[in-house]
């Protein structure tokens, strides 16, 4: 296991196809000589703070076996018109299995043209967040079926009201990089759920999200409704507002609906997360180095389906893996083999040159109890270490079945800890430390010190009032407020500091129109959004 601050490299189109190869001679030498010297070429940049789980050798290993996997194995898509195309791209059919093989040349040629970042944009159109690089950013998790609700503690399925409600309060969380379409509104034609959670986003928020559709037709419509929002096609592919997340079906298959959502994806220039599922020691080997070949080969194939239909179109290394509990019989995103598997994952994709996404910082546990709050601090503070450029998963509970509003907004101040933590430190009047010293001896402490009033607001995190800093003293005396009703209280300031960016009529009338054009048969009207 390393501590490197040194960044994976990147260059011109023509050359990154030498990334892999090049990097790794390169780690090699840090395995020889120790990753303290990854730096020492450029003392003056500040380290930062990366851990590495698996070797460096065995990075190498783990690829080359995934791409034998996928060049003798391949993967079965299912979807006759899509294997045609892949097939025509450079990806052939196997007459006896029928399964679609990858030559190794073609994952070469993908991870060459794949980018090694992109930009995230507004509904406005302005650049907001850049993806790869350094920096990890957080997103609410995704895909959750219900809702905890904050008023009664119940769990139940949401509706349009709930998510308006959630995406105002994310709105205003400013540890969170983007939003995302958390869970799906109920209270609509489900044919059509996917796209109105994305309509809905884009009415109350002008941040980008993560999202994704639930069927096969679903990414066309939603590429539409995004589209209101830029001048032409051309320009949301230019300038896009959205990652959406596919999912190949654990082992080595793509199902009709993964696979057209994939390609549907590249033919609209969105940015794509190729996030497998596997399911450690059920659908994927028990071992973690097996379960990353799996993992890695599944990845692998997303990424060079997405290159042969739209060269460099944005592509993240993605992983929500999960760990089968033999006696109980569920599957947990928070286990501790699933956040190795995911630290492994990022190594790996860190390695190829390409920006990575995982589910972390969520929780398997039902309630925001102290599982739901170790769980989620332990892989959050991991994922940043190990370098995740997207998170996905503050919000979640219950193996991403359940959404909190509660466990957001505390989740958002867990992520304010951790990109402090991950600063990296800098020498600030206190190298050489003499003058500090003589003050410290003299009076005894610091706290009125020139040094402390220069240096406390920036050095010190003061975490908001959902965290309690006090003592037990000043609580009684405060009320023994209970922890809901500090979660509560956020929530209602969130909310109170929402300001509308109103959408024209003119867009929600087309965007509705889009939408009910799409229902089935007689449906109800569509609820107020």
């Amino acid at each position: 296991m390393l501590i490197d601050g040194a960044r994976a490299p990147s260059g011109c189109p023509q050359v990154r196809r030498l990334r892999y190869r090049r990097h790794h001679a390169r780690l090699r030498r840090l395995c020889r000589r120790g990753a303290a010297s990854a730096d020492s070429t450029d003392p003056e940049r500040p380290v930062t703070l990366r851990f590495e789980f698996l070797d460096c050798v065995l990075v190498d290993r783990i690829v080359d076996e995934a791409m034998m996997v996928l060049e003798r194995t391949g993967v079965l898509v299912e979807h006759d018109a899509s294997r045609a195309r892949l097939e025509e791209a450079g990806c052939p059919v196997d007459a006896q299995t029928g399964r679609t093989t990858v030559p190794r040349d073609a994952v070469d040629r993908a991870l060459a043209s794949a980018p090694d970042s992109f930009l995230l944009y507004g509904r406005d159109g302005t650049p907001r967040v850049r993806i790869g690089g350094q920096e990890t950013h957080f997103a609410p998790g995704s895909a959750a079926l219900r809702i905890l609700d904050r008023r009664t503690g119940a769990v139940r399925e949401p509706d349009t009201a709930d998510f308006i409600e959630y995406v105002k309060v994310g709105h205003g969380l400013s540890n969170l990089s983007y939003l995302s379409t958390a869970f799906a509104p109920q209270d609509v034609p489900q044919e059509i759920a996917d796209a109105w959670r994305l309509y809905l986003a884009l009415a109350h928020s002008d941040r980008p999200l993560v999202s994704g559709a639930y069927t096969a037709h679903g990414v066309d419509l939603m590429g539409r409704i995004m589209e209101v929002f830029r001048h032409d096609r051309n320009d949301l592919v230019k300038r896009p507002l959205s990652i959406f997340t596919c999912c190949p079906n654990t082992p080595l298959r793509w199902g009709e609906d993964s696979i057209r959502n994939l390609v549907d994806c590249a033919e609209w220039g969105i940015p794509v997360e190729v996030v497998p599922v596997v399911i450690i020691g059920a659908t994927a080997p028990t071992t973690p180095v097996g379960a990353l070949v799996l993992h890695v080969a599944e990845v692998l194939s997303g990424i060079v389906f997405v290159q042969a239909i739209r060269p460099g179109n944005p592509v993240l290394f993605g992983a929500a893996p999960a760990t089968f509990h033999m006696q109980e019989m569920t599957s947990s995103m928070a286990a501790v083999e699933a956040l190795r598997l995911c630290a492994g994952s990022t190594q790996i994709a860190r390695t190829l040159g390409v920006p990575s996404q995982a589910y972390m910082a969520l929780s398997d546990a039902r309630f925001n109890d102290p599982q739901a709050g170790s769980e989620t601090g332990m892989s959050a503070i991991l994922a940043a270490m190990a370098g995740v450029h997207s998170v996905s998963g503050p919000g979640m509970l219950d193996y991403v079945n359940c959404f909190s509003l509660e466990k957001l907004v505390f989740d958002d101040e867990i992520v304010a800890q951790v990109r402090h933590f991950m600063r990296p430190p800098e020498v600030l009047d206190d190298l050489p430390m003499g003058e500090l010293i003589q003050q410290l001896l003299g009076e005894g402490h610091l706290l009125t010190s020139d040094h402390t009033l220069r240096h406390w607001e920036t050095a010190l995190y003061m975490p908001g009032p959902i965290v309690d800093r006090m003592g037990r003293e000043q609580w009684e005396a405060a009320g023994a407020r209970p922890h809901r009703e500090a979660a509560a209280q956020s929530i209602d300031d969130a909310l109170a500091r929402y300001q509308e960016d109103a959408v024209e009529a003119s867009v929600h009338e087309e965007i509705r129109r889009l939408l009910s054009s799409s229902c089935q048969g007689d449906a109800a009207p569509l609820p107020p959004s």
